[in-house]
């Protein structure tokens, strides 16, 4: 497994919790959906019982991410969340190959949280 490189700075750091039983509401409403993840997003928390935990997780992620880097411009879709072999989660912004984003993730069946750092 490839290890992050977080020897540089940290440029940012943000943390989101996000209500389940809200996103649940939200996403009877399919242009939330395509507004907010994308569709290897969607995919991943399809395969699950616990969808809407799931989503819940990677939207608490994408805001995080935003807070971590002061980018409240940053179009949602553009935060793809994914998970490694092992199951280890991890970030990718679109068209910011220079970011090192850190990514941790806890959901219960009411919320989720996330946790982000990013480096220079």
């Amino acid at each position: 497994m490839a290890r992050a490189k977080t020897s540089g700075a940290v440029a940012g750091l943000g943390v989101d919790l996000a209500e389940v039983a809200r996103i649940r509401r939200l996403a009877a409403n399919p242009s939330f959906l395509r507004k907010v993840f994308t569709p290897g997003e969607l995919a991943y928390a399809g395969k699950s019982r616990n969808r809407y935990e799931r989503l819940a997780a990677r939207f608490a992620v994408k805001e995080a991410v935003i807070k971590a880097l002061d980018a409240t411009r940053l179009p949602l879709t553009s935060i793809e969340v994914e998970n490694t072999e092992s199951g280890r989660p991890q970030v990718r912004v679109k068209g910011r190959r220079d970011l090192c984003l850190l990514v941790s993730i806890s959901h219960t069946a009411a919320y989720a949280c996330a946790a982000v750092i990013a480096f220079k």
